[in-house]
């Protein structure tokens, strides 16, 4: 999963507690999402879990994703295309992924860990947008 740092979902959940939205007795944003949700721009999440994703931002602006759909995009055509990435686009991309702070290396295992794990992450970013 591409989780926040504790601090971020920390300081994602007070925002939505000060927000006039906020539901304390189901945690959500606006009602739980029901098949009689419409037209909100709520979300209708339960937000202890939307604030630990990388990927989930405020419907209202309140705070953003660290992981955006366009660097997922990027990471999914970077590994498509394995002749146009080089070993430092590996580990960026890596590092900023499952915030890791890993270094440049020629060691191919390594290498394929890295890609691996990231492979693993687009998935599990695909399921959690469902």
């Amino acid at each position: 999963m591409l989780l926040v740092s504790k601090q971020v979902r920390e300081m994602r959940m007070e925002t939505c507690r000060a927000c006039e939205h906020f539901v304390t007795a189901t945690q959500s944003c606006g009602p739980l999402v029901t098949e009689a949700f419409t037209d909100s721009k709520l979300c209708g999440c339960h937000m202890p879990t939307k604030t630990r994703l990388k990927v989930a931002k405020c419907p209202l602006d309140k705070w953003g994703a660290t992981v955006t759909d366009e660097d997922l995009d990027a990471v999914r055509d970077m590994l498509e295309n394995k002749r146009h990435y080089t070993n430092e686009d590996l580990v960026r991309w890596y590092n900023k992924l499952t915030g890791a702070n890993r270094q440049r290396t020629t060691c191919t295992p390594c290498n394929n860990e890295m890609v691996k794990e990231l492979r693993r992450l687009l998935q599990s970013a695909d399921n959690e947008r469902g």
